[in-house]
């Protein structure tokens, strides 16, 4: 039994690009092909994630002693940390990836910046509470407190969507 796949002038072969199977052979292509890319996918979120954990660690080293910027910061605290990777892994993939942010505060933020007065950051302490605020415009902000024991508030992934409509 022979497979035909019609593929329409897309430049990268992905598996919603516009090619059509004839058979049921064809089927079981396409859903081979889609495995591939969701693992293709999951790698390169662990790679993400694997930079994200590197810079949370830099950031934490580098800033966990008092006066760590030369104007009386507070030290970020372990409890920062574990909970600023907790914040990481419950992140989707599908997001693009923040920067990595000490605050004088003690606090670790993670920042999305799309330019000037288009940024939003949220923050953790490693009290069990999430601090963020976001530009969105001249004008236009917002900001707030969430409890963040177990789950990521759906207030971050709005925010970050407001910020990056085109991306997810």
């Amino acid at each position: 039994m022979s497979v035909a796949i019609a593929y329409h002038g897309y430049p990268v072969l992905t598996p919603t690009s516009g090619w059509y199977g004839v058979s049921d052979d064809s089927e079981t292509l396409q859903r081979s092909i889609e495995k591939v890319f969701r693992d293709a996918t999951k790698s390169i979120s662990e790679q993400r994630f694997d930079y994200l954990r590197r810079s949370l660690l830099e950031c934490f080293v580098r800033c966990s002693k008092a006066n760590w910027d030369g104007y009386n910061a507070t030290p970020i605290s372990e409890s920062a940390f574990f909970e600023a990777t907790k914040l990481l892994e419950l992140l989707p993939s599908y997001l693009p990836l923040p920067d990595i942010t000490p605050e004088p505060t003690g606090e670790i933020g993670l920042e999305w910046y799309k330019g000037s007065h288009f940024t939003f950051v949220a923050s953790v302490r490693g009290n069990n509470v999430l601090s963020y605020a976001g530009l969105f415009g001249p004008g236009n902000e917002t900001y707030g407190t969430e409890n963040f024991t177990e789950s990521l508030p759906r207030t971050i992934i709005e925010n970050v969507r407001r910020l990056f409509p085109q991306m997810v």
